[in-house]
């Protein structure tokens, strides 16, 4: 017995005085308790991790702790809101079907939020498809209005409701066949498998009169199917009118309202003879069944975009820090870069760019060729080193020193000559563009390029960048073959420049062979397409001149100032279109 002491504390000693003192108060010893226990509490509490984010939650953290309440225990309409909130229709009916008093508790409403709530984060649809189906029959009137038990069975079918009388089943094992899984259809309100569909429906014509009418479920527009009676309850399910009750009044009325009047006429005594709801009532339970989808459909609907708001918030707030943070890489990178070409001539040029603000790129240098040498620091700042900045940065000053030497942009060396392509190329790179324009071609710069520089050879590396720039060569050629006369009087058709400089491109456009291909057009073919639209604007030039200078062409400009039927096109527009034969397939 020894062995079986009592805690340290039961066995406390009282004070010698209690035993004496017959006076002693009793509350003077539960108040010592009391000290007692405060103190060897917040010794104990002391001890012990806090977990709750204030003193109030950590004070009442343990209070429930070990304290369940069975969960048929709970008040009814608790119970019922807790049904509402689960988002699978499986979970609610294994808990559903669990007990009696739970399977009193499922209402529609909570069988239909299951459906139409599952699984919305991964964008599965299956069961409110199938949800909405049922209730496609149900807004047309068709079919006798589930229960909730019922939809929830329709909702969790995974074989033919049919059983015994299954076109599908399987004799040797008695299990009715097995329903696709990748069907969300619910024919006629009923869970049916491939066969029954196939061999227990009956199939009308298209013309039928009840397609379209409201009351006859249909399924797949021309199959019908008789209402199935449940052999256990002896509820009857399903459509609500029979076949041979269609097609008889498909045979006595030849009229279309007298066929509607019988169908009405019909649909009323089947709602009347199943005896759940007179039509007033049906009405109405259809009528909330859908009131009850729409609401949860519309409630799902903006939980799914308030969580996709929220992750594109999230997403949105990440990705600015981490442009930030690449934009601080990225300007210490440019320091840099300004740092090594402090003594080059033309470091504006190489440095000129663009700082994208709100692009994870964050810059975009003018230069195609600085572009191409920082490709791989820029795409990845934080792992790129001082040396590889380093070595860029030598490289590219090679290449900028190397056009200052040559004295490339000054243009010099065609400034000169004889050649009426090269005069044209020398007034178009002085007049129309700018050595920051130039240096934009995707191949100034490279190693082609820099040898024609190295071998004293800057026409063949300018006209290899003048190849890459849209628009150039057709414009070279323009300013080539067309020269302005500033004797000639403005409205006289020699003085038109522009207008014939125009029509030149569009030769030039016309005979160059896929100039803006993935290869580089070599000087002999740029020679052979240069005399050849040559000739061809000649000849075009002076066709041109010939009408502007016939009298009839000045008699039809001397009639209207506008053309009958067409606004803001004058007559004089209509023999500008001579400059732009590009309408025409055949010149």
């Amino acid at each position: 017995m020894s062995s079986l002491r009592a805690p340290r504390s039961l066995r406390k000693r009282q004070p010698a005085k209690l035993a004496d003192d017959l006076d002693y108060d009793l509350e003077t010893l539960l108040k010592e308790h009391e000290l007692n226990g405060v103190e060897y509490r917040a010794q104990r509490d002391a001890k012990k991790p806090k977990t709750g984010e204030t003193e109030e939650e950590d004070k009442y953290a343990d209070a429930f702790k070990g304290y369940e309440i069975p969960f048929d225990t709970l008040p009814a309409l608790c119970i019922e809101r807790i049904f509402a909130m689960l988002d699978s229709p499986q979970d609610l009916y294994n808990l559903a079907f669990s007990s009696k008093f739970l399977m009193s508790l499922v209402t529609p409403r909570a069988v239909i939020r299951s459906a139409v709530f599952n699984n919305l984060r991964k964008r599965d649809k299956g069961n409110r498809k199938t949800m909405a189906n049922i209730m496609g029959y149900i807004n047309n009137r068709s079919i006798h209005v589930p229960s909730a038990h019922r939809m929830l069975r329709l909702l969790n079918a995974k074989s033919c409701e049919r059983g015994d009388r299954c076109w599908g089943k399987n004799l040797n094992t008695g299990k009715a066949m097995t329903l696709n899984r990748n069907s969300c259809n619910r024919p006629f309100g009923l869970a049916l498998c491939d066969k029954c569909v196939k061999f227990g429906t009956t199939k009308v014509p298209y013309s039928h009169f009840s397609r379209f009418q409201q009351g006859v479920a249909f399924h797949q527009w021309n199959l019908l199917m008789n209402p199935q009676r449940d052999p256990k309850s002896g509820d009857v399910n399903g459509p609500l009118l029979e076949v041979l009750e269609l097609q008889q009044i498909e045979n006595t009325y030849a009229n279309n309202d007298d066929k509607k009047s019988a169908l009405d006429g019909i649909v009323q005594k089947a709602l009347s003879s199943d005896g759940k709801y007179c039509p007033m009532h049906y009405e109405e339970k259809a009528a909330a069944y859908h009131e009850m989808f729409e609401n949860a459909e519309k409630e799902a609907d903006e939980h799914v975009a308030a969580a996709l708001e929220k992750d594109q918030q999230k997403y949105r707030e990440r990705r600015d820090e981490r442009i930030a943070k690449r934009m601080t890489r990225i300007r210490s990178i440019y320091a840099s870069l300004e740092d090594s070409l402090y003594d080059c001539p033309l470091k504006d040029l190489a440095l000129d760019c663009r700082w994208l603000e709100s692009d994870e790129r964050c810059v975009k240098f003018t230069c195609h060729i600085v572009e191409q040498k920082l490709s791989n620091i820029i795409s990845a700042p934080a792992s790129a080193s001082d040396r590889s900045i380093a070595n860029a940065a030598t490289s590219i000053k090679q290449i900028f020193n190397t056009l200052n030497e040559k004295n490339f942009f000054s243009f010099s060396y065609i400034e000169n000559s004889g050649n009426r392509f090269r005069r044209g190329i020398y007034e178009y790179c002085t007049n129309e563009t700018t050595p920051l324009e130039i240096m934009q071609s995707s191949i100034a710069g490279d190693a082609h390029f820099m040898q024609a520089l190295e071998e004293e050879k800057p026409v063949r590396a300018l006209v290899r960048a003048l190849n890459r720039m849209r628009g150039a060569l057709s414009r070279i050629f323009a300013l080539s073959v067309v020269r302005d006369n500033p004797g000639v009087p403005d409205g006289d058709a020699e003085n038109r420049v522009e207008e014939f400089r125009k029509l030149a491109e569009v030769v030039w456009n016309k005979k160059a062979p896929n100039q803006y291909g993935s290869e580089v057009m070599s000087f002999t073919i740029i020679k052979d397409t240069f005399n050849t639209c040559v000739e061809e604007f000649r000849t075009m030039k002076k066709n041109v001149k010939d009408y502007l200078r016939d009298e009839h062409t000045r008699r039809f400009l001397d009639r209207d100032t506008a053309i009958a039927g067409r606004d803001n096109f004058s007559r004089q527009d209509a023999i500008d279109q001579v400059f732009v034969p590009k309408t025409h397939t055949v010149w």
